[in-house]
């Protein structure tokens, strides 16, 4: 499909995302002629662009992506609202929300993008928010561009993007936690690290597919695989009486609560 839809695409500031997601676009076929990016320079301790390397990107650009420091989005992009009203404008920051993003740019067809870190490797998640005006081919091909480096789900609403930090922005790190655990214990029982590692990975791929190809729930899989008085049970019964789900709750409130922290402060910077 990459083939056959190839939008110019400008990405305006630079990330190991932005860098991901051209890579895993080329990959898949994607014209790198079709690809312009333009990151931040510095001079004189301030960040500025070339303004006419910008101008050409801008122009030529169906899709206008953008990876800058919420900070210096208003004195970057206003000077260039003749040419930014009229694309489709996709943000990959923090922080800044729909109606201010068109406010500053003048577009109305604007969608936010909350990434993941396992999208370095081309197996994260994109969760897509999208102004009304955008229409469904436009969504589309959005969809089909993030597609390349991971899985891709448009959310309701603006107002889940902290609940969506929380959950999936986040949630790697908490596997990677939990991962780690797993392998010191194994090697602390007397396993090699190397192999504690190899079954513990395993054990998370394996959970994780049984959950979709059975389509039962984590909470029932739980039951389905303990036997009573089993070692399986005995594991759970410690989670239950550490009270590791209530960490879990709080771990992630403290994020989502923090998500809106952060996002306050952002709105503050902008003005």
């Amino acid at each position: 499909m990459l083939n056959e839809v190839q939008p110019h695409i400008c990405f305006v500031g630079s990330s190991n995302l932005a860098l991901a997601l051209i890579g895993g676009l080329v990959l898949k076929g994607f014209k790198k002629e079709k690809i312009h990016l333009i990151e931040e320079k510095k001079n004189n301790d301030e960040n500025m662009l070339k303004q006419k390397e910008k101008e050409n990107g801008l122009k030529k650009a169906d899709i206008v992506i953008l990876l800058l420091e919420p900070k210096n989005l208003k004195e970057t992009l206003e000077p260039f609202k003749k040419y930014l009203a009229r694309k489709v404008i996709i943000s990959m920051m923090a922080g800044v929300d729909i109606a201010k993003l068109s406010t500053i740019t003048g577009s109305k067809k604007i969608v936010r993008v909350i990434s993941n870190p396992p999208v370095l490797t081309h197996t994260g998640t994109h969760v897509l928010i999208a102004s009304e005006q955008m229409d469904q081919l436009d969504k589309d091909v959005i969809e089909m561009l993030y597609s390349a480096t991971g899985q891709t789900f448009w959310a309701a609403s603006e107002t889940q993007t902290d609940a969506i930090i929380a959950l999936s922005g986040s949630g790697p790190a908490y596997f990677f936690y939990i991962l780690d655990s797993m392998i010191k214990t194994g090697v602390s029982l007397g396993l090699d690290k190397q192999f504690a590692l190899d079954l513990a990975l395993q054990a998370a791929a394996g959970a994780v597919e049984m959950i979709r190809k059975t389509n039962v729930p984590p909470a029932d899989l739980c039951g389905k695989v303990t036997l009573a008085n089993g070692i399986t049970e005995s594991a759970l019964r410690m989670f239950d009486l550490g009270n590791v789900s209530d960490d879990i709750r709080l771990a992630m409130k403290a994020a989502y609560h923090r998500s809106k922290e952060i996002t306050s402060e952002i709105i503050s910077e902008i003005g």
